[in-house]
């Protein structure tokens, strides 16, 4: 036996089980040989190269049935296209990944940002963001809005609005130079990776914001919006478009309303 490989022997090697090894020679995937003079059965070297390929491609979250038609047509072309396919998705995962981490980083900043911001007002310069705007206002009750949701639900899927991307509410431009603070609105925030859906997205295009970050219930936001709109009509400023409602503790993340903290955006541009 010293050329060849027993099946504790070819799984503590690969640091895998050997259930494993059962399992693919169950399925025909890694079949050993069998010695006809003990009934041993063994892996050979040419075996454990097999392996070796084997598990490159599992970890390349390619199913055992897809390395099993692979291996059973194997050949240079479908090795090449095989990779290539795998190296667009880890790519596309990567970025996922660092939208994901952009995405903690400025939860994070923004925690720190309440402490010494609390109740202040302040201009940020806000980069491009995209989405989707939902209605909720006009509607009769909520069975209207659930609709909405199902009959966009593929803006949320794109979004991956889940995990990294947001859901804020609005209020429309017209409504809050009049005084109106509780019309609002879903804006669902698209990954800009996943604008090849094109219908109804639109683009919240890089500029300033006047921004307040409060804490305490939804019930107090209106009185926090006519402070920040009566700011900006005392400081020279026009609003510029819908505000955004960024909440970064809300009734999901706290039990108490006395520990929601939200921060108002609304784009503004300087009196000419």
């Amino acid at each position: 036996m010293k050329n060849r490989f027993r099946i504790g022997e070819l799984a503590k090697i690969f640091n895998i089980s050997t259930d494993t090894l059962r399992h693919y020679d169950k399925i025909g995937l890694l079949t050993p040989e069998q010695d006809d003079q003990n009934q041993y059965r063994y892996y050979d070297i040419t075996s454990m190269f097999k392996l070796s390929r084997i598990l490159f491609i599992k970890n390349l979250d390619i199913s055992l049935s897809e390395i099993e038609d692979y291996m059973n047509n194997k050949n240079a072309d479908r090795l090449l296209n095989m990779l290539k396919k795998k190296d667009e998705e880890l790519e596309f995962k990567i970025q996922q990944l660092q939208n994901l981490k952009n995405k903690i980083n400025s939860k994070l900043e923004l925690f720190e940002q309440s402490k010494t911001k609390l109740d202040s007002i302040y201009i940020q310069t806000i980069e491009d963001r995209h989405g989707v705007f939902i209605k909720t206002t006009g509607l009769e009750d909520e069975t209207e809005i659930i609709e909405i949701f199902k009959n966009t639900g593929h803006y949320l899927k794109s979004s991956s609005w889940l995990v990294e991307g947001e859901v804020h509410t609005s209020l429309p431009k017209e409504d809050m130079e009049i005084g109106i603070f509780n019309q609002f609105r879903y804006f669902v925030e698209v990954n800009p990776l996943d604008l090849d859906i094109k219908d109804h997205i639109v683009c919240l295009p890089k500029k300033d914001y006047a921004c307040m970050t409060v804490i305490g219930p939804y019930e107090d936001l209106v009185k926090h919006y006519r402070t920040l709109v009566d700011w900006i009509n005392e400081n020279g400023y026009l609003i510029d478009g819908d505000s955004i409602e960024n909440n970064i503790v809300d009734n999901d993340y706290s039990e108490s309303a006395e520990e929601f903290i939200t921060e108002l955006q609304i784009p503004v541009r300087k009196i000419d």
